[in-house]
């Protein structure tokens, strides 16, 4: 008998439940950066044009993907921020170690760190996690500096096969090369175009 290995109680409402219950709270998946707890998979819209990037969000999730980095693009208000969230939702009641954040917020974290000389703990931390979200990048986002911490972030992430998922309303072709070479390598990426409308006015037309 192997007593190295902990083995959880199968019997309902044990412990393996507990942590699968606290893992799907609000407070939890609060903390790791998800912005809608109820925006899920079970929530979402899939309206024409969502199609693939549903597809792929969800293989992603549930750990049944041939890829681990994904890029979802496509215009404002059509549903990535949400599928952002429910893939962090997701995850997260798989046990996964999961952390969400705008890229707006990654850089407003990078200018503080250098208050602190804790830049390159943040960094350590973002290339450490194993699946991360960075959702609505923008090329108007970061200094130089910042988008060399990016660029370093991303790179590390690449070559350590560590998921990650980036959204953004700009086309492929605006993002930095390097990047967007990353994002094109069919071995390890997918890219997935969300053509849906603004969902704001398309809930308005079904009133």
């Amino acid at each position: 008998m192997d007593y190295s290995r902990v083995i959880c109680c199968p019997f309902p409402g044990c412990l393996r439940d507990s942590i699968r219950a606290y893992r799907s709270g609000e407070p939890f998946i609060r903390r790791r950066g998800v912005t809608a707890p109820e925006q899920t998979f079970e929530t979402f819209q899939p309206v024409k044009g969502t199609e693939e990037a549903l597809k792929y969000a969800r293989s992603l999730a549930g750990g049944k993907a041939q890829f681990i980095w994904l890029l979802l693009y496509g215009g404002v208000g059509n549903g990535k921020t949400h599928l952002c969230n429910a893939i962090a939702h997701e995850a997260l009641g798989h046990g996964v170690d999961v952390y969400m954040t705008s890229a707006a917020d990654l850089f407003s974290h990078l200018r503080q760190s250098m208050n602190d000389h804790s830049t390159d703990a943040l960094i350590a931390k973002f290339k450490q996690t194993f699946l991360l979200i960075l959702d609505d990048w923008g090329v108007e986002y970061g200094s130089e500096w910042e988008q060399a911490k990016f660029d370093e972030l991303m790179t590390s992430r690449f070559a350590n096969a560590r998921p990650t998922v980036l959204t953004t309303n700009r086309d492929v072709s605006e993002l930095v090369p390097r990047i967007r070479s990353r994002f094109e390598d069919r071995r390890l990426s997918r890219i997935a175009f969300d053509g849906a409308g603004d969902y704001r006015k398309i809930q308005r037309k079904m009133l």
